[in-house]
């Protein structure tokens, strides 16, 4: 019977909760996708020039 209970609770809160529109989902989302790129890119400078350093000073 706690199941049951439990089920209940679960569908109940799922009525009451609010979901985003679409039109937010895809802002979000688009957001968070940019977000990645631009970091991953400024990483990958960053990377490449402590590298590049390395290469100059200890490497060669």
């Amino acid at each position: 019977m706690k199941l049951f209970r439990y089920l209940g609770a679960v569908r109940k809160e799922m009525r009451e909760t609010t979901w985003p529109t679409r039109k937010d989902l895809h802002h979000d989302t688009s957001t968070v996708i940019w977000l990645s790129l631009i970091f991953a890119a400024y990483f990958a400078i960053v990377d490449n020039g402590i590298q590049w350093i390395l290469n100059l000073f200890i490497f060669n």
